[in-house]
């Protein structure tokens, strides 16, 4: 599971690193911009669409996160074509890995995932978390609900997070251990207000875990497979079509 070699050659081939003040200040700008547009087109949606909050919940999040992560995904190739000398490619890490070393992630990521969810049972919890939950059973728009959690949310957070700040911060003393543990608490730090300690505990634990992806392949294609399918198991979990899928791939 490890592209180590092709990932020092493609190191070697990246610009001098922007400095860490305009990393920290245009993902600082990026987070701002997208929690605003988060919540004016939660305004627009209630507003204009006269969706209620109570009732229609589950649609309210899927608009918000497709109105702002999509513009963001572009906000930042545009923060990073704005530096006139760095590649967006290669700045984010969208380099192609064997087949092999993604199904051998994704494996692995599915088994810990299943572990964890077998201990947050033995504990006594539903794996679904509560809001979880109240967003499936306030939504009308399924399809529009699975895109923003499946594909919208996963591409912003890792373009972001284990791309554009983590090859900001990793190429500074910070070193990739400590831009794994920054960046993962920061992704963190995102959900606080869905989630309560206990699940947010085990969103680290996931961030822990797309941060060494992203580092030991060399490419962001893992951790957003990765982040994606996870989100996938999540949003199928209230449904009978988790166990069928499960069946059906293995």
């Amino acid at each position: 599971m490890n592209d180590t070699s092709s990932n020092a050659v493609e190191s070697e081939a990246l610009p001098a690193p922007p400095r860490l003040r305009f990393t920290l200040f245009s993902g600082a700008l990026i987070l701002g911009a997208y929690l605003v547009l988060q919540f004016a087109a939660t305004i627009v949606s209630v507003a204009v669409l006269d969706l209620d909050p109570a009732e229609r919940m589950g649609d309210l999040v899927a608009l918000g996160v497709i109105f702002s992560s999509v513009p963001c995904t572009f906000l930042v190739l545009r923060v990073i074509g704005r530096t006139g000398d760095i590649d967006p490619r290669t700045w984010l890490a969208l380099f192609p890995v064997r087949t092999a070393t993604l199904l051998g992630w994704l494996v692995f990521a599915f088994v810990l995932l299943q572990l964890a969810d077998l201990v947050t049972v033995e504990l006594g919890r539903s794996p679904v978390p509560p809001v979880m939950e109240t967003i499936i059973e306030t939504t009308r728009y399924t399809a529009l609900l699975w895109f923003a959690l499946v594909i919208a949310a996963p591409v912003f957070e890792e373009v972001l997070f284990r791309g554009f700040l983590f090859e900001g911060l990793r190429r500074t003393r910070m070193g990739a251990g400590g831009t794994i543990v920054v960046t993962t608490l920061l992704w963190t730090l995102l959900h606080a207000g869905q989630y309560d300690q206990y699940f947010l505990a085990l969103i680290a634990l996931i961030g822990i875990l797309l941060g060494i992806a992203r580092e030991r392949t060399g490419s962001l294609y893992v951790p957003l497979a990765i982040h994606g399918v996870n989100n996938l198991l999540g949003t199928l979990q209230m449904t009978e079509e988790r166990d069928a899928l499960v069946n059906a791939m293995f």
